[in-house]
């Protein structure tokens, strides 16, 4: 009978190995985990927002910054953010997935697509 273990997902720095093989993210890693048959990651948003001196820099284009990868590494979703230039800063739960924005609010994310099924602002 085969084992069924889960797959070994792990980061440091910008690098993310999924089965001891690394992928290089375009920005820095807060969070990487084996989830609903993806490598989910979630990257470091103070690394494209923040000036060192503490001043916000915009990025040209929203950075949807949760994503999936298959076991191959290639890229299966980008999470939906639930508004244009927000970005996800913690992982409250990793199986459901459910991730806090910046702009407050709780997501409930569908590990399958990345897509938003339900959220809630904190504030």
């Amino acid at each position: 009978m085969p084992s069924s273990k889960p797959r070994a997902v792990s980061h440091d720095g910008d690098i993310v190995r999924i089965e001891g093989k690394p992928l290089r993210m375009d920005h820095m890693v807060r969070d990487a985990f084996w989830a609903g048959g993806h490598a989910v990651v979630l990257l470091d948003p103070d690394t494209f927002l923040d000036e060192p001196g503490g001043a916000r820099k915009r990025p040209r284009d929203p950075v949807r910054n949760l994503r999936a990868f298959a076991p191959s590494g290639e890229l299966q979703w980008e999470a939906e953010q639930p508004e244009l230039e927000d970005h996800y800063y913690r992982i409250e739960s990793r199986d459901p997935l459910v991730a806090l924005s910046f702009s407050a609010y709780r997501c409930d994310l569908d590990l399958r697509n990345g897509r938003i099924l339900s959220k809630k602002k904190l504030k």
